[in-house]
């Protein structure tokens, strides 16, 4: 389920689980239902957290985000999202993170960047399910003959 949004108020129902057989194991490559399996999951977190947060920083400059739309597109989701970020961009944390990335830029391009502390449970995750990945394979080798996951 999407998020909606009805007469400036926004409403977020928590994403439903795929429905029960959508995808059967047995027809598709098992890495594009991981895929979609992550990708749906990915979705109802923006869903569930970012968007309530976007829509609350709304609601809290309201005016300002309003000011410039036409009355006829003052419930269109994207637009108000739109106006919104505008403002954003010209805020100072986002201003900061803009350096923040030149400097992420240069650190990649001269070796010096180290992402030790970065987001180290999301990091702890991806390393587990690449490695849970490369070993479920791993135990099919002998058969799948092929190295492309």
């Amino acid at each position: 389920m999407a998020m909606n949004k009805m007469a400036t108020i926004y409403i977020c129902p928590p994403c439903p689980p795929p429905p029960v057989g959508a995808v059967k194991d047995w027809e598709a490559h098992p890495s594009w239902t991981s895929g979609i399996a992550a990708l749906n999951a990915y979705n109802q977190w923006v869903s569930d957290v970012v968007m309530p947060i976007a829509f609350q920083w709304i609601e809290e400059h309201k005016a300002e985000v309003y000011a410039h739309i036409p009355e006829d597109l003052k419930d269109d989701v994207g637009v108000v999202t739109a106006a919104a970020f505008e403002l954003v961009k010209h805020l100072g944390a986002y201003q900061k993170g803009l350096v923040k990335y030149e400097e992420y830029q240069r650190a990649l391009k001269d070796g010096t960047w180290d992402p030790t502390n970065l987001n180290p449970v999301w990091t702890s995750i991806a390393k587990d399910v690449r490695e849970a990945s490369d070993e479920i394979f791993d135990a099919h080798k002998d058969v799948l003959k092929d190295t492309i996951r």
